[in-house]
């Protein structure tokens, strides 16, 4: 509570000072000035008519697609947009945002215009290396995952267990190393497992951005690997009612998801609400069903805007996601014996007929987030202030026997709160930038009832970071620099395997620093670079997990002892940073990205090298037997990791019909302290996307896209170990980890393969249409980054029919 008076008392003196320091201008001294473009072509728009909404005063936009109207006496205005073959935009005004972008969509085009403000899922850092998703680019993966939404970007790709749950890896990282800031808050949950996906449903998101540098300063530890911004809708004041109602089909899985999205706006508020249901039952492969691969998801959102002064604006946002996965029955294997036999079938063990049925392994997980977001701007600086409270409940439930099958064997209950102070400064002369504070609060708990021992033990945290960024801004060349610091307190209380109990504080605190250059080549080039360093604590599933975990079985860095004189483990005493020192992760990532932007061609080119202290991992350490038969089980360590490579993205404007992207990834890294390789790394990623903008009869807009893919055989492999062998040393009694404890796996990772995907979009009048052709070829393959990949295929071909009615 003290950290919640500090944090207010510091709001108060800093909502006085803009008082102080703010220089109102003359009665008649406001201006509102802007780019129109084509949402279509991104070209600017000329002489496009911008007038004041129920005054006659108004101007046209130049041949470059400027406008400025000046000397204006109100401080907030409507300006409506028109154009003759453009849909009608009205952007209420603020005085605070002088400058605008506005996207004018063409009457054919199936999307709205948009309309561009500075601070918008913004990361802050021009130096810092960013990508979004156009519209049209979002609403065409709406339906998928989170995780599979950002591997759109290159150098995004993905780790998943299933197709159900897929979670984005940003060059080579991923989990709680990379961010995920869902409208302005950090997304808290059970972000430490790979099984564990961001709960958040693309098809109720407005925008997305993606930031690969280390963005440690700007949004708090953990962004070793980069963050994700995600945005909701923007709630627009004085606006009709509008919105969209989508109904999407399926194929594979033969699924069905309905979405129904509604938005209104008055002189001095704005209201949103939406709503998503998608049931799944069996997905497939090209030759067999996958039993139990069935989900069924509701989300369903709402937001209130209130605009009480022009230098006020109040946002209310409450969104809540629930959803169960089923996870694919054959992946499950008690033992060594069970897992030889699931390796060698060509069909995975257990498969049925299809139905929507899910069973146990499952996990039913439900999140909650609450924001509620006071801004204030000045004339020449704004304040912040939000609040967040989010609780992930989640569920996971193993093959268990007898009355233990609905039982969860994991269930976890974690509450978060946050508060977040930002202040953006006056400039300084050429100097501009803000300071800001962060105090976040987290308790986790078991649920009674699982009757096991808990994986993870129960926990609070408080943590408190402040920061500080500045740029200088000088004609062609942009200097920025940021300094943060964090200050994080944990206490642990759990049971250990004899079910005495145990407690502990855990205390770590750190700094972070970034620096960075744009420069402005000349009109077409801009080159950015960006050295930062970012750090992160050990998650307490780090520290004290203990036992299984979907197949295998897993200790914490203070659950076990290494007996060098047995050549064995002991699990039986709980270790303390007095007993093994466990530091933060401490990352170092430079990335310059080179972009070029000519009116028919762009291209980006994204270098980074990311050398991280003290990576904690898990490895191999032995064989054991219990009472589910022998199976391998892994400890988790710490080394120094070494990641590096590029990424390639390329636009071109063939002609007003025809367009082309090319993109590309490689990723190299190492475990330069024992001179091994990772399991599990991203490969080499080539991407080439068609586009043909037809004029069919009948339709208002027709567009066809073939996306072409060929995702390369890993070359940095670790060493394999198939089960057999390991069998047969368990039987001789050799321990194949005594002398080399390197990582293995269990099979040779898979080929490469190559996929093409079909789409097709159209418009008619309110109506728009999207059917696809997932895996056109039906090619069996299997992706090295998915942990289903040791039982069966990946998805075949999946045929998807979209139909969306503009309200």
């Amino acid at each position: 509570m003290r950290a919640i008076k500090n944090i207010l008392s510091l709001s108060t003196i800093l909502f006085f000072s803009l008082q102080a320091f703010a220089q109102e201008k003359g009665t008649c001294d406001y201006k509102a000035e802007g780019i129109v473009y084509d949402l279509d072509t991104k070209e600017p728009l000329s002489f496009v008519n911008v007038l004041i909404d129920g005054t006659t005063t108004g101007t046209a936009t130049d041949e470059k697609g400027y406008f400025l109207i000046d000397n204006l006496c109100e401080k907030d205005h409507d300006l409506i947009f028109s154009f003759l073959g453009y849909k009608k935009l009205i952007h209420h005004h603020d005085f605070h945002h002088p400058f605008v972008e506005i996207f004018l969509a063409p009457d054919e085009l199936m999307l709205e215009g948009v309309v561009v403000e500075a601070e918008r899922n913004s990361s802050n850092l021009s130096s810092s290396s960013s990508s979004s998703l156009s519209k049209e680019q979002l609403a065409a993966v709406s339906s998928q995952s989170l995780g599979d939404v950002a591997s759109q970007f290159a150098g995004v790709n993905t780790i998943s267990t299933g197709q159900n749950i897929v979670k984005p890896v940003i060059h080579g990282l991923h989990s709680n190393r990379i961010l995920v800031i869902n409208n302005g808050l950090r997304h808290e949950f059970q972000n430490w497992g790979s099984e564990h996906a961001p709960e958040i449903d693309p098809s109720l998101i407005d925008e997305i951005e993606v930031i690969k540098g280390a963005a440690t300063v700007r949004y708090g530890p953990d962004a070793l690997g980069g963050v994700i911004l995600i945005n909701a809708p923007k709630l627009d004041l004085s606006a009709p009612l509008k919105g969209e109602f989508s109904l999407t089909g399926k194929s594979n899985g033969r699924s069905g998801e309905g979405t129904l999205k509604l938005q209104r706006g008055g002189k001095w508020w704005s209201v949103m609400a939406e709503g998503s249901y998608v049931k799944q039952g069996d997905l497939h492969t090209p030759d067999y069903l996958l039993t139990n691969t069935g989900k069924i998801e509701k989300s369903y959102a709402a937001a209130l805007r209130i605009h009480p002064l022009a230098e006020v604006d109040i946002d209310i946002n409450y969104s809540h996601f629930a959803q169960e996965l089923g996870i694919l029955r054959g992946s499950v294997n008690g033992n060594l014996d069970d897992l030889l036999l699931a390796l060698k079938s060509d069909v995975p063990n257990f498969t049925q007929a299809f139905g929507y049925h899910i069973a146990p392994p499952k996990q039913a997980v439900v999140h909650d987030l609450i924001k509620v977001k006071a801004n204030y701007v000045g004339n020449r600086q704004s304040l912040s202030l939000q609040y967040g409270y989010q609780i992930n409940r989640r569920k996971e439930f193993d093959v268990r026997k007898g009355n233990d099958l609905e039982i969860p064997n994991i269930n976890l209950e974690l509450l978060s709160h946050s508060l977040d102070l930002d202040w953006k400064h006056p400039d300084l002369g050429m100097l501009s930038g803000r300071l800001g504070a962060q105090w976040v609060y987290q308790d986790n708990n078991n649920i009674p009832g699982t009757n096991t021992v808990p994986f993870i033990p129960n926990y609070e945290s408080n943590r408190f970071g402040l920061y500080w960024i500045e740029a200088i801004e000088r004609e062609k060349d942009v200097f920025e620099a940021g300094l943060r610091y964090d200050d994080q307190v944990a206490d642990v209380i759990g049971r250990a395997s004899n079910n005495d109990l145990y407690r502990n504080r855990i205390h770590y605190g750190n700094a972070a620093a970034t620096i960075g250059y744009k420069k402005n080549i000349n009109q077409y080039a801009t080159f950015r670079t960006n050295f930062g360093t970012a750090w992160r604590a050990p998650n307490v599933a780090e520290l004290y997990r203990f036992g299984r975990h979907q197949s295998f079985l897993e200790y914490g860095l203070w659950r076990y002892q290494i007996i060098e004189e047995e050549d064995a483990i002991s699990t039986l005493q709980i270790l303390t940073e007095e007993d093994r020192p466990v530091p933060a992760e401490i990352g170092y990532k430079w990335i310059s990205t080179l972009e070029v932007t000519r009116p028919n061609f762009r291209a980006e080119l994204t270098g980074y090298l990311n050398y991280i202290e003290n990576y904690i991992f898990s490895r191999p350490a032995g064989l054991t037997t219990t009472v589910r038969g022998t199976s391998p089980y892994f400890i988790y360590d710490q080394t120094n990791a070494l990641l590096w490579g590029f990424d390639l993205t390329s636009e071109l404007q063939h002609s007003q019909t025809w367009h082309s992207t090319f993109k590309g990834s490689y990723l190299w890294a190492k475990d330069i302290t024992h001179h091994d390789n990772f399991v599990g790394l991203p490969p080499v990623l080539l991407g080439y996307d068609l586009g043909y903008k037809a004029k069919l009869k009948g339709f208002d807009q027709s567009h066809f896209q073939l996306f072409l893919s060929y995702h390369f055989k890993p070359f940095q492999n670790v060493r394999i170990i198939p089960v057999d062998e390991l069998l047969n040393a368990k039987e001789k009694g050799i321990n194949l980890f005594s002398e080399d404890a390197s990582t293995f796996d269990i099979l040779p990772p898979p080929p490469g393969y190559f996929l093409a995907n079909f789409s097709w979009t159209a418009a008619i009048k309110k109506v728009n249409i999207q059917f696809q052709i997932n895996n056109l070829f039906n090619t069996s393959y299997r992706p090295y980054t998915d942990r289903i990949r040791y039982f069966a295929d990946d998805l075949g071909r999946n045929i998807i029919l979209s139909l969306k009615y503009q309200i």
